[in-house]
């Protein structure tokens, strides 16, 4: 996550999908299309599943842009999804003269509107103060890659209706400059993207199960944060909806936002980061200290049961 803005709007609402470019293709729910409920997808989630991915990055040390961390990291990453059985794209771009970042983007094609695409992307590198020995960036964002391959583990064997994209950006802590460099491809390509979830820092809960997770969007995309809160009720998963394009710009989700793709955040601190004086702190929040041990993994578990469970429900399960 990169340095935020703040302002002070917020919005608890939960209502269900109203925007032909939230739906599913065709604009109907998955029981309507006579598919597999999304949310039987939620007993598959593997908080063991979870916790190896973040402590795999983590033990790099440091996956700083500038340093070897970094390589390895997408290296891993790419071995990750391609055990999955899917195909991967590495795409490079220049973070800074003589410095390129690779862009990963696995494309699991859908069944019936295979030009109708919604993606899961979060950004792998780290950042600390002391960035290029110690960046562990476990909250950020090794837990939100964790969400995304969680995803990808899950929908790789199953038919989708639309396409999914799972995708896992470089450069964010520069500027979110992977998902800028995406963003801007995508328009060249004029790719039908419907939807995008991209988490940044969703596993650091101070208050434990009592905790309730953040889901960030702007006007565009506010039927995809009512869907994703329309999810976690039905999970039991506590939630706070916020309608705020400036809250945490300079975020992936924002560079999707200013594309035209509807994006939303779900993550663990926009309170603290965009709220003047709201008592939540992130003390770990670019430090060699954001490890392992200082997360709570029960809950993020929880959290990506929710993530998993909306883009299935996007993508749509084809029978």
């Amino acid at each position: 996550m990169l340095l935020l803005l703040a302002c002070v709007t917020a919005d608890n609402g939960a209502d269900p999908l109203v925007d032909d470019t939230a739906t599913p293709p065709g604009g109907d729910t998955a029981a309507e299309m006579g598919g597999a409920d999304p949310l039987s997808l939620a007993a598959e989630v593997s908080e063991a599943e979870i916790l190896a991915t973040i402590t795999d990055l983590a033990a790099l040390g440091t996956r700083h842009s500038y340093s070897e961390g970094d390589e390895l990291a997408a290296a891993y990453l790419v071995d990750r999804l391609e055990a999955y059985g899917l195909v991967v794209d590495q795409l490079p771009f220049e973070i800074d003269e003589g410095v390129t970042g690779l862009n990963l983007v696995a494309r699991k094609e859908g069944v019936e509107s295979p030009s109708v695409v919604y993606a899961f992307s979060a950004h792998y590198d780290s950042t600390s103060d002391d960035p290029l020995v110690s960046a562990p960036g476990a909250d950020d964002n090794a837990s939100g890659v964790a969400a995304v391959l969680e995803a990808a583990r899950i929908l790789s064997s199953r038919d989708t209706r639309a396409s999914a994209w799972f995708v896992l950006t470089a450069g964010e802590e520069q500027g979110a400059l992977g998902s800028l460099a995406l963003a801007e491809a995508w328009q060249d390509e004029g790719a039908d993207i419907r939807g995008v979830i991209a988490p940044d820092m969703m596993a650091y809960w101070p208050l434990g199960d009592g905790d309730a997770f953040d889901i960030l969007g702007d006007e565009a995309s506010e039927p995809l944060v009512n869907d994703m809160a329309r999810v976690a009720d039905e999970l039991g998963v506590a939630n706070k909806t916020w309608i705020e394009h400036r809250y945490c710009y300079g975020d992936d989700h924002t560079y999707y936002q200013d594309a035209g793709f509807p994006a939303i955040s779900p993550m663990d601190c926009v309170e603290a980061h965009n709220v003047r004086d709201s008592g939540e702190d992130t003390p770990h929040y670019h430090k060699t200290t954001d490890t392992v041990d200082t997360l709570y993994l029960p809950f993020t578990a929880r959290v990506t049961q929710v993530t998993t469970v909306t883009f299935a429900g996007w993508v749509g399960l084809a029978e």
